[in-house]
């Protein structure tokens, strides 16, 4: 469960919370008028976050191309015949 406080308990006690979201590597909520403000976390955490965040998109964007570069394959005729496929599998591989 995250860990929410109010702001004003930020600016009373702000070394303490800071230790707190290093220690535990978890998000703590600051709120303003009861709602979601501002969120304190540690550092290295939140840079390991973005570097696995930027990762998985990559990865998507990688993916989302190969799939596209397939599509145009098959509507430019570039495909193969299922039979024929599974022969040049078996014949490399032993499929």
């Amino acid at each position: 469960m995250p860990v929410t406080v109010p702001v004003s308990e930020m600016q009373r006690n702000g070394a303490a919370l800071t230790e707190e979201a290093m220690r535990t590597k978890q998000p703590i909520y600051l709120t303003k008028r009861g709602k979601s403000a501002v969120v304190l976390l540690d550092a290295e955490e939140y840079d390991r976050q973005i570097a696995y965040r930027d990762a998985m998109l990559a990865r998507e964007e990688r993916i989302l191309a190969g799939i596209s570069r397939g599509h145009e394959e098959v509507r430019q005729g570039k495909t193969v015949k299922l039979e024929d496929a599974l022969s040049q599998l078996d014949a490399k591989w032993g499929f």
